[in-house]
């Protein structure tokens, strides 16, 4: 059972070096879940395992209570206790204080007339009953978190640079894909900015073309001679983005099913 008010989440700037040793801006989200909730996420494989996101485990109300004010929380993920009491005090102090206010509140319940009263006393924005379907729970994350869904996925992909390549086959590799963009490998050193034409194939056999700007570059961190870009779609038509959206959601449904 899933009830939402359709709120939103607020993420703030932070900067990564690049290989030249300089900084850019990167759009960086922070998550915090209670702790005995941690078995819901995969350690790998997860949306939360990427490096736009933090994400930050508390036990208590009073640890929540302290990541929340030194970190600026964009999404919190609770139960309706804690080890040290209740979580109504701590949305209160949430939803009271101006600098954290905007953070979403998901809260995860027993399908029960108390604890439905109870997450409405939390104000929260999403209340998702026991037992949790995870593909809900991803997805309601990524929507406060305004990140779209992505999958692991390797494959070969054709790239073309305007004069870069002189006409001659290089090879890249795709490391996973979303709806907004995809993170590739090559050999080949690229620069942040640069404007790129994509062309591969999903898993269901459908074809993808279009154009996108490389806003990422950093080493692989298994192979010093490999290097990763992350890639924004720029000009990509309505159609594919809902063929990848849709061979994402059956790939997450099938995992969290098997």
């Amino acid at each position: 059972m899933l009830l939402d008010n359709g709120a939103g989440a607020p993420c703030d700037v932070r900067c990564i070096p690049d290989l030249c040793g300089r900084r850019y801006d990167l759009l960086m989200k922070k998550v915090l879940i209670a702790k005995d909730l941690k078995t819901l996420f995969p350690e790998k494989g997860s949306f939360l395992d990427r490096q736009d996101i933090n994400v930050f485990f508390a036990s208590t109300n009073e640890e929540a209570r302290r990541i929340c004010v030194t970190e600026a929380v964009d999404l919190i993920v609770t139960q309706i206790d804690l080890a040290d009491g209740k979580v109504e005090e701590l949305c209160e102090f949430i939803r009271d204080n101006p600098q954290l206010r905007k953070a979403s509140i998901i809260m995860i319940c027993q399908d029960t007339l108390a604890h439905r009263e109870r997450c409405k006393r939390c104000r929260a924005n999403a209340v998702l009953t026991m037992p949790v379907d995870r593909v809900v729970l991803d997805l309601k994350m990524q929507e406060f978190l305004n990140v779209a869904p992505r999958m692991l996925y390797r494959a070969a992909l054709a790239v073309a640079i305007e004069g870069k390549f002189k006409d001659r086959p290089v090879p890249f590799w795709t490391e996973n894909l979303s709806a907004s963009g995809m993170l590739i490998k090559a050999a080949e050193p690229l620069t942040k900015g640069a404007g790129v034409f994509l062309s591969f194939f999903l898993p269901d056999g459908t074809h993808i073309s279009g154009y996108g700007e490389i806003v990422r570059v950093e080493r692989h961190r298994d192979d010093a001679e490999m290097y990763l870009y992350g890639i924004k779609f720029t000009n990509v038509d309505r159609e594919t983005r809902i063929a990848i959206e849709s061979v994402i959601k059956r790939k997450n449904r099938k995992e969290t099913h098997d």
